[in-house]
């Protein structure tokens, strides 16, 4: 995929003499907003970032295209290597999320020419239904490429390539438009993942900032705990809680006992996990099951409420971290 280059803040700077690591937290201290990008012979890695919070990647290498957390550690990896490049583009946080989500697509339309069908008709008719995702452009005998990106229907931002050089902006649809019309084009249409790459979005800040995140976590089972500590023997939530854990290991391996990877003993949670996928949604769901199960055990009670309750000053307390985690959508029977 083409990406607009937007401002440049470094150029081709070659991955021998270049400390990535060091840039990535400078970038971050500086807020920046923008994409990094790694380059080697028939390899290309992208790392988006929000305000200096890498929010999604993509890695693209021998016509096969990987995204998420697993992009992330691959690209860092391969930039230790030599003889690659390492580019920094700035661009709004707008342009940001829309290819942070564009990366993970599906194609809609493949294949489509211009002997049968109009690319000027073709957009109108995306731009009518409301379409996220983009349009992929080749022209006839290798002249040239375009991407058109679309949000909500919107067409904005377009990037032209022919003959090694490239111009951007949403003023360049109308060229592309008339370029295919002229010299013949076959296109793809993708639309855009928005939900997958908003998970890989929360996964990927969870694995930066793991220690936040556990701390949180913390917080919320060990509040659960007490409430039903209160009204029940001590250890029971414990025990279910465990239960659950076990039941779910096949989903999400890190709860196998076992593995040895997660443990939550006396109020603290400890992981030596390599990896956080599907780490909260692990989590909430064998917390929601523990306490489903135990207020199902004492109907007169009213544990869930309860829960619900003390979990509701835990939320106010770490608003901006359950929302950055996107904590909620784990437990929406209790954190919502």
């Amino acid at each position: 995929m083409i990406f607009p280059k937007g401002q440049v803040l470094y150029e081709n700077l070659n991955t021998s003499f270049t400390n990535f690591g060091e840039l990535l937290l400078d970038l971050r201290a500086n807020n920046f907003t923008g994409y990094a990008q790694v380059s080697f012979w028939e390899y290309e890695g992208i790392l988006f970032t929000d305000s200096g919070n890498i929010v999604n990647a993509v890695e693209e290498s021998g016509g096969k295209r990987m995204t998420g957390q697993e992009a992330v550690t691959s690209i860092t990896r391969k930039v230790q290597e030599k003889d690659g490049t390492v580019s920094v583009y700035g661009l709004s946080a707008e342009m940001v999320t829309m290819l942070a989500s564009v990366v993970r697509s599906e194609v809609v339309h493949k294949d489509l020419s211009t002997d049968f069908t109009s690319l000027e008709q073709l957009i109108a008719k995306l731009q009518s239904e409301g379409h996220t995702g983009y349009v992929e452009v080749a022209m006839k005998d290798d002249k040239g490429a375009g991407v058109i990106f679309l949000q909500d229907g919107d067409a904005i931002e377009s990037i032209l390539s022919t003959n090694g050089d490239a111009i951007s902006g949403a003023q360049v649809l109308p060229r592309i438009i008339e370029t295919a019309s002229t010299l013949g084009a076959a296109f793809n249409v993708y639309r855009a993942a928005v939900e997958e790459a908003f998970g890989e979005s929360a996964e990927i800040m969870a694995g930066f900032e793991l220690p936040q995140l556990l701390e949180v976590w913390q917080e919320i089972i060990a509040t659960a705990e007490s409430t039903v500590n209160g009204l029940s023997s001590e250890g029971h939530f414990l025990n279910t809680f465990k239960d659950a854990l076990i039941e779910r290991a096949e989903d999400y391996p890190f709860l196998d006992p076992f593995a040895a990877e997660f443990e939550y003993k006396g109020g603290e949670i400890a992981f030596r996990g390599e990896t956080v996928k599907n780490f909260s949604q692990g989590l909430g769901e064998c917390l929601s099951a523990t306490i489903s199960k135990l207020a199902a055990e004492a109907p007169d009670a009213g544990l869930a409420g309860m829960v619900r309750g003390e979990l509701a000053a835990v939320k106010e307390r770490h608003a901006e971290a359950i929302e950055k985690f996107a904590l909620e959508a784990t437990m929406p029977d209790f954190l919502t």
